[in-house]
C-alpha cells in the first residue's frame, strides 16, 4: 500500500487512528492468535513474567519492571517496540511526532486548520518511537520534559507561550515508548 503524502490522501486511505495503547493490544492479539513470540530472544521467562506482560498490555496499563541488574528489563523494554506499527504517519517536521488527526502542539493544530487536507506528513518506523535514558544525579526536568528557549524568548516570543519550549525527550517520544532506567539514581527534585 502506498504511503499517503498529505493529510488528505491520509484521510482517504480510511487507514484507523490508534492510541499507542491500542495499536500495542491489536499487534499482540496477531502474535498470541499466529503463536509468534512476542520477545524472541529472551530466556526463561515464558511462564511468569512474559503472560503478565501480556495481560498488562491486552488491559492497556502502563508497566513498571523492578528487578536486580541483569535480569532482562531493558532488553524486554525494547522488545515492546516490536509491537508497535511498522511505520506511522505524524505531522511533517513536528518534533513530538503529532498525529495529523488530533495534534495537541499549538503549531501543528495551526498547520492542520491552514494547510487542511494539503499538509504534508511524514512516515516514522517504529524504531524511531522508542526512548530510553539512564537516570543519573544529573538528570533534570529539563533533559525528560524540556524548558524554555531562550533563544525563541529573545525572537520576542512569550514565556508562557508553549511554542518557547525546547522539548525533552518525554515529548519527543510522544506516541511511542519511553523508559528511564534505574529510576532509584533519579534525583528527589525530578
Amino acid at each position: 500500500m502506498k504511503e499517503a503524502k498529505t493529510f488528505g490522501e491520509l484521510k482517504k486511505s480510511g487507514r484507523p487512528v490508534l492510541t499507542v495503547r491500542e495499536e500495542m493490544r491489536k499487534n499482540l492479539v496477531h502474535c498470541l492468535e499466529t503463536e509468534e513470540r512476542i520477545l524472541p530472544g529472551i530466556v526463561g521467562y515464558d511462564d511468569t513474567v512474559v503472560p503478565d506482560i501480556e495481560n498488562a498490555i491486552l488491559s492497556g496499563h502502563h508497566m513498571v519492571f523492578l528487578g536486580e541488574r541483569g535480569q532482562a528489563k531493558s532488553r524486554i523494554i525494547r522488545g515492546l517496540v516490536s509491537l508497535l506499527d511498522g511505520r506511522i504517519p505524524i505531522v511533517q517536521g513536528c518534533e513530538i511526532n503529532d498525529n495529523p488527526f488530533t495534534p495537541i502542539c499549538r503549531s501543528c493544530k495551526r498547520r492542520v486548520e491552514k494547510e487542511g487536507e494539503a499538509l504534508p506528513i511524514e512516515w516514522i518506523d517504529r524504531e524511531q518511537r522508542y526512548g530510553e535514558k539512564l537516570a543519573t544525579p544529573d538528570v533534570s526536568i529539563a533533559d525528560l520534559i524540556g524548558e524554555i528557549d531562550p533563544i525563541k524568548v529573545a525572537e520576542g516570543r512569550y514565556l508562557a507561550d508553549e511554542e518557547t519550549i525546547h522539548y525533552g525527550l518525554i515529548p519527543r517520544t510522544n506516541r511511542g515508548v519511553f523508559a528511564i532506567n534505574e529510576l532509584p539514581d533519579l534525583t528527589e527534585k525530578v
